[in-house]
C-alpha cells in the first residue's frame, strides 16, 4: 500500500531539541498551514484570534475565525484554506513531551477533543473564556523563547493548563449534567476504539476489554449516544477508509 497523504513528523532541530514547540501562526512556514492534504505524527492545537478561511480535518470543513481553537489528533487529515491571514499561536508536541513530566500514557486520551470522532476538533470560545488562553499562550512563548532553568517543567505545566483548561470551555456547555457510570462507560468505549479499531472490530472485543457484556456495551451506547455500540465502531473504520481511499493507490 502506498500512501501518497505527506506524513510530517515531529522535527526535535526546529523545535530546539524540545519535543515541544510553540509559535505565533503568522510566523509559520507554509508547510505548517498546507492547501494539500496532509497530516502529522504529533498532536497540534491552533489558537486562532483573527483570520478568514477554512481549516478541513477528516474531510469535515470548519470555519477559520477568531477566538476559536482546533484540536488536530496524530494521524487526522488536515488541509488549509486561507482567505485572509491568519494570527495566534500554534502549539505542537508529542505525547512523550508530557509523558516525561511523570504523566500517565492515556492522559491526553482523557479529552473529548482529541481521539474522539464523535466530536467536533473546534471549539469556539466566549467572550468570558479568550482571555486565559491568551494569557497562557503568551506566557508559553516567552518561556520557549528563553533558555532559563526550569524551562522545560514550566512548559509541561502551561500545557497541562491549557488542555485543561480548554477541556472545561469544551464541555462547558453540558456541565449541568451529571456524570454517570454510563457515560464514563460510554467514553472510555469510544477511546478503546480509537486505539485498537485495526485489530478488533466486533463489540464483543470491546465488551472483554471492558470487562462487560455486549447487550450492556450497547444499551449503554444507545442510552448516551443514541447509536449502538456497532455503529460507533463502523464510524471509526469509515474515517480511516475515506482516508485511505482518497490519500492511497488503493482500489474501493
Amino acid at each position: 500500500m502506498t500512501l501518497s497523504i505527506p506524513l510530517h513528523k515531529f522535527s526535535r532541530k526546529r523545535s530546539q531539541g524540545l519535543q515541544f514547540q510553540i509559535a505565533q501562526m503568522e510566523t509559520l512556514p507554509d508547510v505548517a498551514r498546507a492547501s494539500y492534504a496532509h497530516r502529522h505524527t504529533f498532536y497540534e492545537i491552533f489558537w486562532v484570534t483573527s483570520g478568514v478561511g477554512t481549516h478541513i480535518i477528516d474531510f469535515e470543513d470548519y470555519p477559520v475565525e477568531a477566538n476559536a481553537l482546533y484540536f488536530i489528533t496524530p494521524g487526522q487529515v488536515q488541509a488549509w484554506t486561507i482567505e485572509r491571514s491568519v494570527t495566534g499561536y500554534a502549539l505542537l508536541f508529542t505525547d512523550d513531551f508530557l509523558i516525561s513530566n511523570q504523566l500517565e500514557h492515556s492522559f491526553l486520551r482523557s479529552f473529548d477533543f482529541f481521539h474522539r470522532i464523535d466530536h467536533s476538533p473546534m471549539l469556539r470560545t466566549t467572550a468570558e473564556q479568550v482571555q486565559p488562553f491568551h494569557t497562557i499562550c503568551a506566557h508559553m512563548h516567552d518561556e520557549y523563547m528563553r533558555d532559563q532553568l526550569g524551562r522545560v517543567t514550566i512548559l509541561q505545566s502551561l500545557l497541562q493548563i491549557f488542555l485543561i483548561h480548554a477541556q472545561r470551555c469544551y464541555s462547558a456547555p453540558t456541565a449541568t449534567l451529571e456524570t454517570t457510570a454510563g457515560s464514563a462507560l460510554a467514553q472510555q468505549f469510544v477511546r478503546l476504539i480509537d486505539l485498537h479499531f485495526h485489530d478488533k472490530q466486533t463489540v464483543q472485543a470491546y465488551a472483554d476489554l471492558l470487562s462487560i457484556t455486549a447487550g450492556h456495551l450497547t444499551d449503554t451506547t444507545r442510552e448516551v449516544y443514541g447509536v449502538s455500540a456497532s455503529q460507533l465502531i463502523r464510524q471509526r473504520l469509515i474515517v480511516e477508509a475515506k482516508r485511505l481511499l482518497v490519500h492511497s493507490e488503493q482500489t474501493i
